[in-house]
């Protein structure tokens, strides 16, 4: 009798540790669950369970990789002891779209009559447009999808791709921290009918930042543009990423002068050298203060502005080297405005290093401005050998439109505000292509 008290006792115990949380599970269980999906239509989630007594509520949770907010759904299903529960989001609607690779991480928490509770392992789905047969390459940084096009078409893409990764790594101090997407859609309609609703008909590609995914469009007989366009929106993925869990805020000559500076390794793009140049000439520049914010909507203004950070990115390497611009970012992404972060990074504030570039151009110093030499800064390389080689910037392709008319047009770019590439006019697409 008292080895029966104390087996109780240990019993008794036992399922005081374990808890009625773990032993309420065991009274639900799923029987079975899946996903599907049409893209820009529909993705549901459909479960089945059992249990002991009556289920009550089924709730569906879901989380888009690399985001740290997660959504809580109740689903549909007529209460019981056995129940077939769905929750479907409408992609249809604006406010829930996901561009083409985006990847969710989904789980069940469903509770019964007596309020125990199941929740099921997290899983992932990966989200694609399934009306189109993808091609793919891959590895551990990058997946390039295309569905028309030889396999060279992709590969070339997919190589410039990586070398901008690359040249971020080297010449700018920033790496990949998630695997990022590249979706290529062969005509204007078909990247149309991919992105958002509210696209304008001038879109040719969209960054979507929050959700590591590049869409552009590209036929084959577009590649240079292409690889250009490709460049300069994965570069914004990669700043995007280093910054998306800082305090601070990249200023848009920054942001934009580091993508239009991976454009190209040899010269600054003729559109861009052709309006700064013209610029130069007249003393006419934009200062580097007034570039801090968004970028004008003149196009003309928008083309000078992105010029002009590119230019100031490449000398910003050349002068200090990698380590002063990931030391520069690194700064900018521990909160600190644009001023302070120069000054700690390289030794001038906005003025000083507007100046200094200037100085390089023959230009006079801005009025009301103290002359600073970009050699007074303390974060100067001490030798020549830890300098990057000098490498020339280049502007955002917007997606060309074929024609056969050649003249020079420094109205033939938009800028890639928000993330959206713009379609380009006449005369880029003619000069790339005659």
């Amino acid at each position: 009798m008292k080895l029966f008290y104390q087996l109780t006792l240990i019993v008794t115990v036992i399922i005081l540790m374990v808890g009625p949380s773990t032993l309420a599970q065991e009274s639900i269980s799923v029987t079975a669950e899946k996903w599907e999906a049409n893209f820009r239509e529909h993705l549901t989630f459909t479960v089945s369970a059992k249990s002991e007594v009556e289920i009550t509520k089924v709730e569906l949770f879901y989380q888009i990789v690399g985001q740290l907010a997660a959504s809580r759904n109740e689903a549909k299903f007529t209460p019981g002891k056995s129940i077939a529960a769905e929750f479907k989001i409408d992609q249809t609607e604006p406010a829930n779209y996901m561009p083409p690779g985006t990847e969710v991480e989904y789980w069940w928490k469903i509770t019964d009559a007596n309020d125990n509770k199941l929740k099921t392992d997290k899983k992932t789905l990966l989200y694609l447009d399934n009306r189109h047969d993808w091609q793919k390459l891959q590895n551990k940084r990058l997946t390039l999808y295309w569905y028309e096009g030889e396999s060279d078409f992709g590969q070339r893409l997919f190589d410039r791709a990586n070398q901008a990764l690359d040249t971020l790594e080297t010449n700018v101090g920033v790496t990949v921290e998630h695997s990022l997407k590249i979706f290529i859609y062969t005509n204007h309609q078909d990247l149309l009918d991919a992105v958002y609703t509210s696209a304008k008909d001038w879109t040719g590609g969209v960054a979507f930042t929050e959700f590591g995914v590049v869409v552009l469009g590209i036929s084959p007989d577009q590649l240079e543009w292409g690889l250009k366009a490709t460049t300069h929106e994965i570069s914004h993925l990669v700043i995007h990423q280093a910054m998306s869990n800082s305090l601070g805020q990249l200023p848009t000559w920054l942001d934009e002068g580091i993508a239009v500076y991976n454009e190209n390794q040899e010269q600054l793009d003729e559109d861009f050298r052709f309006i700064l140049e013209a610029a130069v000439k007249k003393n006419d520049l934009m200062t580097l203060r007034s570039l801090t914010s968004p970028f004008p909507a003149d196009t003309m203004l928008a083309n000078l502005a992105y010029g002009e950070s590119g230019a100031v990115v490449k000398f910003i390497i050349d002068t200090y080297g990698s380590k002063g611009m990931a030391k520069l970012l690194k700064i900018f992404a521990e909160g600190a405005l644009p001023d302070e972060a120069l000054q700690q990074a390289l030794g001038v504030d906005t003025d000083g290093l507007d100046n200094a570039w200037r100085a390089t151009l023959g230009l006079p110093p801005l009025p009301g401005t103290e002359t600073k030499s970009a050699t007074e800064g303390e974060s100067l390389p001490e030798s020549t050998s830890e300098k990057v080689a000098p490498k020339n910037t280049a502007t955002i392709a917007p997606q060309p439109t074929p024609t056969t008319e050649k003249k020079q047009n420094p109205l033939s770019w938009l800028p890639c505000l928000a993330g959206i590439l713009p379609l380009a006019f006449f005369g880029a697409w003619a000069r790339r292509n005659n």
